[in-house]
């Protein structure tokens, strides 16, 4: 595999040319990313930094285009009050250098109980912030039938009984972190303290953040605490069902159409496989798209 970074030394220097590099080491769970963490001393104390690059991935923008994305908002967030880490550097095309926030990315003690609420409130208030926050030009993500078509054309070809129409899309599109998961929700204390790796970040319906969330929960919990987290989410913002429900067909069947070139190690695939095939096949019992043709 090639090197992903520059030299550790070499990197702190160019971030404190007096500063001493303590220790470099890769961080876990990077799927879409190379990441590193490197801790240095400095004249006013030790200071952390994450490296990362983005890596190509199958049904994603190239490295170069996601990083600066990524880069852009990150600038931005900060004064939005959003807990993500603040930008360090963005060395094009594809490297970005952010500081290192402290905490945990397992659930806290008493999941999904304790995860649920906490998700809910970051949800609702990112989707307060749209265009009108001087937010980066960011591809837009509304409509989940044109993709729906394309990976399973038989739900919607000549025969096909045709469940309600998914509701277009009305108002101006919400920010979306793009890639909302356990994952990414980093603990601290109990309470949450962190939204990381933004590069999937885009404007667009917050059914769909709201569905992806929901097929994480219940990868990792089961449907129950995916059905608390939208029950939640819709005491805070507002819940659209109509559209929902075509979004938890969408998620489902976009992670079952790419999650073979994730790299999850085969017992973690085995796993998201079976959960989301379950998740799918309740969404489209639910829409009752077909008469006779089974899942595939």
């Amino acid at each position: 595999m090639d090197a992903p970074f520059i030299d550790a030394e070499a990197r702190v220097r160019s971030l404190d040319p007096s500063g001493r590099l303590l220790s470099a080491e890769p961080l876990a769970g990077g799927v879409a990313s190379h990441t590193r963490k490197l801790v240095f001393e400095t004249k006013e104390g030790s200071c952390a930094v994450v490296e990362r690059r983005p890596k190509v991935m199958p049904g994603k923008p190239p490295p170069a285009e996601r990083a600066a994305l990524e880069a852009a908002l990150l600038a931005r967030l900060p004064d939005l009050d959003v807990p993500a880490p603040r930008l360090r550097r963005f060395e094009p095309p594809d490297t970005l250098v952010l500081d290192f926030l402290e905490g945990e990315v397992e659930p806290p003690p008493g999941a999904p109980a304790s995860v649920i609420g906490p998700a809910a409130r970051a949800l609702a208030a990112l989707h307060r912030l749209g265009p009108e926050h001087g937010l980066p030009a960011m591809r837009t993500f509304t409509d989940p039938l044109p993709d729906l078509k394309a990976w399973r054309p038989e739900l919607f070809g000549p025969g096909a009984v045709q469940a309600p129409a998914c509701p277009p899309f009305a108002g101006s599109p919400r920010l979306l972190h793009g890639d909302f998961w356990m994952g990414n929700l980093l603990w601290r204390g109990g309470e949450l303290a962190g939204l990381l790796d933004w590069e999937d970040a885009c404007l667009g319906d917050p059914m769909a953040e709201l569905a992806a969330a929901c097929c994480d929960l219940h990868s990792r919990f089961g449907a129950g605490a995916a059905d608390a987290l939208a029950k939640a989410y819709g005491a805070l913002a507002p819940l659209h069902p109509s559209r929902l429900a075509w979004w938890d067909l969408y998620m489902p069947t976009a992670q079952l159409t790419f999650m073979d070139g994730w790299g999850l190690p085969p017992d973690e695939l085995d796993r998201a496989r079976v959960a989301m095939t379950e998740r799918r096949d309740q969404a489209l019992a639910a829409l009752g798209p077909l008469s006779g043709v089974g899942p595939a």
